[in-house]
């Protein structure tokens, strides 16, 4: 896959009908595959790059009409991979590009593998391996902030960065090497100013590694599981997030029998809202209802944040208690647990999940249990009055060990906003609070940082006790080595293939 000795074709635009629909050529070939395959209205004169052009596209060897289009060509090295490209904007039916796309293999092109026209880009210089990474995320971003994300990393965002951490790299290896290789004429650099300089880097890994995972989530998305009983209004609560009835409510219980999943675009987060069905102690379940609890089971195992929606007015009821107290490691107070009442609660507990045990294959409430953030959603607050409402907060908040609560309305829209936030806040965690927006959202990117890091580390330590200092030349050039995978300096062939397959054909 790792050659541009050749040219290349493929349809750029989206599958399906359109206005338009592009044919991109790549190669040293694409001017004369141009030429014998479109004919300018006014055919006369040379091609001029960068200009486009009004004609009739041809098949290559019967002069049948394919289309009537706009042709444009760019001459190496001022086009995307900086070879000669050409580009036919035909209607976009996928009968006509399809056609086209033949041609232009007759003509002499073959079909170009996925990401194939980035790949050159990349090999040609005209972008770093991580600048073409964003390429791919920009074209599947899921919200605005993600595209501005990928657009900022396609600019050069990361790269200009890392420029100068692998030129401090560079240079404290030449330094040792020469102290090294001419111990007479070169002096080896003071050990304390080693040391300052890795601590430097480090820093500044620390820097960009700490909206690691904010970056990650603005890209990939977050996984968001409503959870509870019956009846609670999970599947109003979906309703009123998505601003759509997407789910079927009823005032029978057990109306949601299957995980409903739809995407949430919150202010720039691509989360996936999954409303799971209702978890109950019913003694008698249908085989739809044993299926949609054992789903919703599996659910929770796999979640990123849970929410444990109540019926405020009904108060906190024995799913919504397991649930806190299975995820968040929220217990009762001592004395509360001596109590009678306490004790009957947990009698009632320990019965569902015998229950929900036999029901659900073996997966249980603590099979599920990881370290998934959670916090209580009090639905319909509407029927409580204020009273009775910060009455129920507070006697929730003293029974437990101050679980996070938030208090809504699905039916009127009450509180909504502050679910709102305090997803957001969860999702984000503590780079919520920072205000800044990540440089760093692909998961190799951070693991080569990881690793950078973790070298100088070992060369920092290495200094530290005192070895000379040219023994810590293995680990500065690993760490050099790691910055180089994310910026293509030092990637294998193995990685590239991987990373360019994973992009879409015409990109």
């Amino acid at each position: 896959m790792l050659t541009n000795d050749d040219t290349i074709a493929a349809i750029a635009t989206p599958a399906g009908a359109g206005g338009i629909g592009i044919v991109r050529v790549s190669g040293s070939q694409a001017p004369d595959i141009l030429t014998k395959l479109f004919c300018r209205r006014q055919d006369s004169g040379p091609w001029h790059s960068h200009h486009l052009y009004l004609g009739r596209v041809v098949a290559p060897h019967s002069g049948a009409l394919l289309d009537q289009a706009l042709a444009v060509l760019m001459l190496a090295p001022n086009s995307y991979t900086r070879e000669h490209v050409a580009e036919l904007h035909c209607h976009g039916g996928p009968a006509v590009l399809a056609q086209v796309l033949a041609a232009c293999l007759a003509a002499g092109a073959r079909l170009a593998a996925r990401g194939e026209f980035t790949l050159r880009a990349f090999l040609n210089g005209a972008l770093s391996l991580d600048e073409a990474e964003a390429v791919a995320d920009l074209v599947s971003a899921k919200t605005s902030a993600a595209a501005r994300l990928a657009a900022q990393g396609l600019q050069g965002a990361l790269s200009s960065r890392l420029e100068p951490l692998e030129q401090g790299l560079l240079t404290m290896l030449a330094e040792l090497t020469v102290a090294v290789d001419f111990p007479d004429d070169a002096d080896v650099p003071a050990r304390a100013e080693l040391l300052a300089r890795i601590e430097a880097l480090r820093a500044r890994i620390e820097e960009l590694l700490a909206g690691a995972e904010a970056g990650r989530i603005y890209r990939e998305g977050f996984n968001v599981v409503l959870a509870g009983t019956s009846n609670v209004g999970k599947s109003s609560l979906l309703n009123r997030l998505l601003q759509a009835e997407r789910a079927i409510v009823t005032a029978s219980p057990g109306a949601t029998r299957d995980i409903i999943e739809e995407s949430l675009n919150l202010d720039g987060l691509p989360l996936l809202l999954r409303d799971t069905a209702g978890l109950r102690q019913a003694q008698t379940l249908d085989e739809a209802e044993e299926l949609g609890m054992q789903r919703s089971l599996a659910a929770l195992r796999t979640a990123q944040l849970i929410l444990v929606v109540a019926d405020a007015a009904r108060g906190l009821d024995d799913t919504a208690r397991d649930l806190l107290t299975q995820y968040a490691g929220v217990a009762p107070t001592t004395s509360e647990r001596a109590a009678a009442e306490d004790a009957a609660a947990e009698d009632a507990v320990a019965e569902y999940d015998t229950a929900m045990g036999a029901i659900a294959s073996g997966i249980t409430m603590e099979d599920a249990v990881h370290n998934a953030p959670m916090f209580l959603v009090l639905n319909k607050c509407d029927l409580l009055t204020a009273d009775e409402l910060a009455a129920l907060q507070e006697s929730l908040r003293a029974r437990f060990a101050t679980p996070e609560i938030v208090t809504v309305s699905a039916k009127t829209g009450a509180g909504l906003e502050a679910l709102k936030a305090k997803i957001k806040e969860k999702v984000l965690g503590a780079a919520a609070e920072s205000g800044r927006e990540p440089l760093l959202a692909n998961i190799r990117h951070q693991q080569a940082l990881q690793s950078a890091y973790a070298c100088l580390d070992e060369a920092r330590q290495t200094l530290a006790d005192g070895l000379p200092p040219d023994m810590a030349m293995i680990d500065l050039e690993n760490a050099y080595a790691a910055l180089g995978e994310i910026s293509g300096k030092t990637v294998s062939e193995e990685v590239l293939t991987k990373i360019f397959a994973e992009f879409c054909v015409g990109k």
